[in-house]
């Protein structure tokens, strides 16, 4: 019985080291879900600048086919 004690062993460190590390995982996804309002109203900003340049390159486009 004794070569089955060392098996044993690495099974169990396996199973810690895959404990640990879904531990470690998950804690950063509840940490990253804690700032999602504050990134939903940086990436609503950022939407509304890119409508803003999008218009602006339109009257640009446009301006620039009525000197042409």
């Amino acid at each position: 019985m004794r070569p089955w004690t060392g098996s044993w062993r690495w099974i169990a460190l396996v199973l810690l080291a895959w404990g640990t590390l879904l531990f470690y995982i998950g804690g950063h996804l509840v940490k990253d879900n804690e700032h999602t309002p504050r990134s939903s109203r940086e990436l609503a900003k950022i939407l509304t600048k890119l409508e803003r340049l999008k218009q602006q390159n339109e009257d640009l486009r446009r301006m620039a086919q009525s000197l042409r």
